[in-house]
């Protein structure tokens, strides 16, 4: 039997999650959740009901496709997002290490992952946009130029 050390890391998914992700209800239709992204700025959103905690996950790349297919506006699709939303969800617990989560994230090329406690209850959500936050954490502005923006 292979005895396996500790992880090591310096972040636990807890360090870099966002707590309290807001969510939407599954019968919430497609048009008003693509408001509440587009307002957001969020690129994920996750379906839940309390009493049954995470249901899915749908993404922008998930509703477009779904419009297009049903060939309908989305700001004024008034199917229940439950019809859109991804169903069987990979998770990730705040104690997970961070630095697995974003390789796993990465192999299975997943944006995102819900985190989730030992009961299952949603308690946060772990983006790129993290792993971006943390990479950057106490660097201070670059002299290089930077990014040509509009080229």
């Amino acid at each position: 039997m292979e005895i396996m050390e500790p992880c090591r890391t310096a972040s636990e998914v807890s360090d870099l999650m966002t707590p309290d992700p807001v969510t939407v209800l599954p019968t919430t239709p497609v048009g008003e959740v693509w408001r509440i992204m587009a307002e957001r700025r969020f690129r994920h959103m996750l379906v839940s009901e309390e009493s049954s905690g995470l249901l899915g996950l749908v993404s922008q790349r998930d509703i477009l496709a779904g419009a297009q297919s049903a060939d309908l506006r989305i700001e004024s699709d008034v199917r229940p997002i439950r019809e859109l939303m991804i169903r069987s969800v990979d998770t990730v617990r705040p104690e997970c290490c961070a630095a697995e989560a974003a390789r796993y994230m990465l192999s299975s090329k997943r944006s995102c992952l819900p985190v989730v406690d030992d009961s299952g209850a949603l308690v946060g959500i772990l983006t790129e946009a993290d792993f971006m936050r943390l990479a950057t954490r106490g660097v201070p502005p670059c002299t290089c130029g930077g990014v040509t923006v509009g080229a």
